[in-house]
């Protein structure tokens, strides 16, 4: 029997609209697309002084962003009932267009980032975004 996935998402204060309901399915599409079961996933909405101190401190950037993912499963693994996947951070802030698919693309592309994806160099950020893209049409 397949373990479900535990997504949690943190909206407060209120930065995104859309039915968390909805947005936990979305996302629960993509793992189950990846064959990922029994994880656990945070998303957190922050405002913009909270992602900067974040890009500045773990990624040496002094700057707002609009998404930071933290990966859990990088490094020693340790087993719990739920397997941490990781959590993603979001700054709607930073989102331009701020509307629901947009929001979404945050969270595929973090998710992306939890599960392995990087886009360092241009061949890859193309690869990236192409999958990015797959999946947004998959799931909307």
């Amino acid at each position: 029997m397949l373990q479900k996935n535990k997504i949690n998402i943190y909206n407060k204060p209120r930065k995104i609209k859309k039915s968390v309901k909805d947005l936990k399915l979305w996302i629960e599409d993509i793992l189950l697309l990846n064959n990922l079961t029994g994880f656990v996933v945070n998303f957190i909405f922050v405002d913009e002084e909270e992602i900067r101190y974040m890009n500045k401190k773990y990624r040496r950037i002094d700057k707002p962003t609009d998404v930071i993912s933290f990966s859990l499963i990088e490094g020693k693994f340790v087993k719990y009932s739920y397997n941490m996947l990781g959590d993603v951070y979001i700054c709607t802030e930073q989102i331009r267009p701020k509307n629901d698919k947009e929001i979404l693309r945050r969270m595929v592309h973090g998710v992306l980032h939890l599960i392995g994806y990087d886009h360092k160099r241009e061949k890859e950020f193309k690869k990236f975004l192409k999958l990015e893209n797959r999946y947004l049409s998959l799931i909307i």
